[in-house]
């Protein structure tokens, strides 16, 4: 095992959830929500929650992730990957996946909450465990 496939399959994961933004936003015009020269600057118009959920989503995809593939970088260029960096990578996927499917069904914020910051607190951890490895 390696950090390398949780952080591939991250990675994959927001490839493949870029769909949903394609479609809700086709949607949005095609049912008269949204005019469609929101979408050259999106101003103007107010989008309906179905597109704006996984908008916001996508763009939580592009804030700690970023923080977690630099870590798993940093582990795999400097030889320092074991099994306890494994772990911690494997958990923050698994958090990440959870809060996904928190933001993008039932919202619950409170339970949004609890996985996105378990996750931070997993990337915070590898990057001071890291460090440590390094003084």
């Amino acid at each position: 095992m390696s950090v390398l496939y949780p952080m591939a399959l991250m990675a994959i994961f927001t490839i493949l959830y870029s769909p949903f933004l394609v479609i809700g936003r086709f949607r949005s015009v095609r049912l008269g929500d949204v005019a469609p020269h929101y979408y050259k600057t999106l101003d103007g118009d107010t989008p309906p929650d179905y597109v704006k959920k996984p908008t916001r989503h996508w763009s939580n995809l592009y804030e700690v992730p970023v923080l977690f593939y630099a870590v798993c970088l940093a582990i795999l260029v400097r030889g320092q990957e074991d099994n306890l960096f494994i772990y911690m990578a494997w958990a923050f996927l698994c958090l990440r996946l959870l809060q996904a499917l928190i933001h993008t069904t039932y919202n619950n914020v409170y339970h949004r909450l609890i996985t996105f910051a378990s996750g931070m607190a997993v990337v915070l951890a590898m990057w001071i465990r890291l460090l440590l490895m390094n003084l």
